[in-house]
């Protein structure tokens, strides 16, 4: 696969993230690679990297031979030969594979394995198909746009067709392609996947397929350096029952504990996946397929003026400023706005004064370097959300909270702006707002969402906020709502 080596590091460009010893243990046994059931079965890791997963499955092929087979250290070096396979795009990667596997069989006296480990571009290598017992291992996690010239092969793939596809999404569909008919993957991948567009068409397959068996989402822990929340995935062919084993992972022990056995009906909501305890995803179901023709909220961004430094501060005139309302931490400050009735003032009328006029000039090569929607000028805001709501009475609030203690819901009223969060225009009382979102079960519901952030935090967007407070006031008041049933398939028993 070439690559522009030029502008990106080689790690970065192939996705190589090493994983932990207790990562590929953990992925080995749900995957059910264990036990005399292993020996003969082919096995391959499709970007072995240096070789995490394939020096663990040795290690577990070998001692199971040895307990259980007359101990023929030469069939057991054929067997390696044969049944244990690898891929990498990387020379070196496959040499360090190598070595490493040779010694791990050293400590059984064995020399003379003709390992199965292709330098190749899995994109493009079809020799594995149908042919593999298990695909195990952790994908590259590349966005497309840093594919370079392997942005074609990316796009014949099925997984792919929906948005800016990353590369890890596309090996799950060549992975399922080198299973046999009862063949089983276990992945470490993003967690992204759940939600994003990119992941549409793939979360469909899996639940038309029936292929998921066990997912363990690692949630807020990250496993690798790189700040990417991940999820542990099993997908089986053939499968006999048609429900999905749901774990947490528990960072103290570095192991993953069964939560729930859940139907693909309890999972998937609105062509998205979100896991935890059937009894917790039956209430965020009511509240994602609530729909309702009497809408009393609207949650909009603040501004984005794409150069907060500059317009935001403690200015020394106050012609064309508004007080305004940083909703991340609740705190005012004064921002220059430079609009009447929505619309952005001429150039002259709003440099009039001498004090303005030198803070434009002096700042003007910054304000040209943001890229501005097509509708705005170089002296305005990066983006028009939230100007024509300036003289509306709202609430900002922050869309980053971890507890109740985190939420930050300030009252704004006439004149005065929002940046750095969401704001929400109702006409029901303070009290009643605060009432529904100063609570356990607001909390619970974005957690539920899957949105993390670093520090334990999680964020949402304003279709999410009013979501939840069209669907809370719908059940305060006794309003009807519509609550859209999904296909027969995502219904099972």
């Amino acid at each position: 696969m070439k690559r522009e080596m030029n502008t990106l590091s080689a790690d970065k460009l192939n996705g190589r993230v090493y994983t932990p010893e207790f990562i590929v243990s953990n992925i080995l046994d749900l995957s059910g690679y264990y036990g005399q059931t292993i020996l003969r079965k082919h096995v391959i890791d499709n970007s072995c990297g240096d070789g995490a997963f394939l020096v663990a499955i040795v290690e577990r092929y070998c001692k199971e031979f040895l307990r259980n087979s007359v101990p023929d250290i030469q069939v057991l070096s054929d067997e390696l030969s044969n049944y244990i396979h690898g891929i990498d795009i990387d020379e070196v990667e496959c040499c360090k594979c190598i070595e490493n596997l040779n010694k791990t069989v050293s400590k059984y006296g064995i020399s003379n394995v003709n390992w199965d480990i292709l330098c190749a571009d899995t994109l493009v290598v079809d020799k594995y198909n149908g042919k593999m017992d298990f695909v195990l291992g952790n994908p590259p996690y590349v966005r497309i746009h840093n594919l370079g010239n392997s942005i074609d092969n990316v796009k014949k793939f099925l997984f792919a067709k929906n948005g800016m596809s990353d590369l890890y999404i596309v090996f799950y569909e060549i992975g399922l392609r080198m299973l046999k008919n009862n063949g089983v993957l276990g992945y470490i991948t993003p967690s992204s996947f759940f939600n994003s567009l990119a992941g549409k068409y793939m979360r469909a397959y899996l639940v038309d397929n029936n292929l998921i068996d066990k997912i363990v989402d690692l949630k807020h822990y990250q496993a690798f350096t790189a700040t990417t929340y991940t999820t542990i995935v099993i997908l089986k062919n053939d499968r006999q029952q048609t429900t999905t084993d749901y774990y947490r992972f528990e960072e103290k022990n570095n192991f993953p504990y069964y939560v729930d056995t859940l139907n693909a009906g309890d999972f998937f909501i609105d062509s998205c996946f979100y896991f935890a305890e059937k009894s917790e995803l039956y209430e965020l179901k009511k509240i994602l397929m609530f729909h309702t023709t009497e809408e009393h909220f609207s949650v909009k961004n603040g501004f984005a003026t794409l150069a907060d430094s500059f317009f935001i501060g403690d200015f020394d005139f106050d012609e064309f400023t508004i007080p305004v309302i940083k909703a991340s931490t609740g705190k005012r400050y004064k921002c220059i706005f430079p609009y009447c009735n929505g619309k952005l003032v001429s150039y002259s009328a709003l440099t009039s004064l001498s004090a303005i006029k030198h803070h434009f000039e002096t700042h003007k090569e910054l304000l040209l370097k943001r890229s501005l929607e097509k509708s705005s000028a170089w002296y305005g805001f990066g983006r028009s959300q939230g100007i024509n709501d300036v003289y509306k009475c709202k609430y900002s609030i922050n869309a980053l909270i971890k507890s109740i203690i985190d939420l930050k819901l300030i009252k704004c009223d006439k004149g005065v702006g929002v940046y750095s969060g969401l704001y929400i225009i109702t006409d029901i009382s303070e009290n009643e707002l605060r009432e529904m979102l100063c609570n356990e079960g607001f909390i619970s519901y974005i957690s539920l969402l899957g949105k993390y952030k670093s520090g334990g935090y999680y964020t949402f967007s304003s279709k999410d906020l009013k979501q939840y407070l069209e669907y809370k006031y719908s059940q305060k008041n006794e309003i009807k709502g519509v609550h859209n049933e999904q296909f027969s398939i995502f219904n099972r028993p």
